[in-house]
């Protein structure tokens, strides 16, 4: 069956859901953030985007070895407030990141400056490197002997979101 189309739809006048919902901006809810993972020195550091947000609308939290990052921008609105153009996201982002053992979530940091919000975690002191010795045939192994400091290589691997493994190339 065709179907009709009115020419002069457009020329009536809008009823007043329409117009709400068209001068409405709609929030963004739990929008992943963007983030990098790096390691300097013997701390792991993990830098959000998060330009426009008070330090107080961000919570960041430890879930397991997930550390995860909760923050809001929200939209200038109230009395005299007209918004002409809105080109940021507003609403909720959030993004939660699996941390390996070798890191101390409970001496986890976050400082929030310049849009960046940093986190930080040092290396777990009890994840250092041992060298084990191979036994030669049937000899038991004599106990492992402490190695030198941890250098870092360029395929440790240091965080996963989930879906992918970073590593610190």
């Amino acid at each position: 069956m065709p179907q009709i189309v009115d020419p002069l739809r457009t020329l009536r006048p809008l009823r007043e859901e329409e117009i709400e919902q068209l001068t409405t901006v709609h929030e963004a809810v739990a929008t992943p953030l963007a983030y990098d993972v790096y390691r300097t020195g013997d701390e792991l550091v993990i830098e959000f985007d998060a330009p426009g947000v008070a330090p107080q609308d961000i919570d960041v939290s430890v879930e397991g070895r997930a550390v995860v990052v909760t923050l809001r921008r929200q939209l200038a609105k109230g009395p005299g407030v007209d918004v002409i153009e809105s080109g940021r996201q507003h609403g909720t982002f959030r993004q939660r990141l699996w941390v390996g053992d070798s890191w101390n979530l409970h001496e986890l940091r976050a400082h929030a400056e310049h849009g960046v919000l940093s986190v930080r975690a040092p290396v777990a002191v009890e994840t250092g490197s041992r060298r084990i010795e191979v036994a030669d045939g049937g000899e038991q192994s004599p106990s492992a002997a402490p190695r030198p400091a941890y250098e870092p290589s360029a395929h440790d691997v240091v965080v996963g979101d989930g879906a992918s493994v970073h590593t610190a190339a």
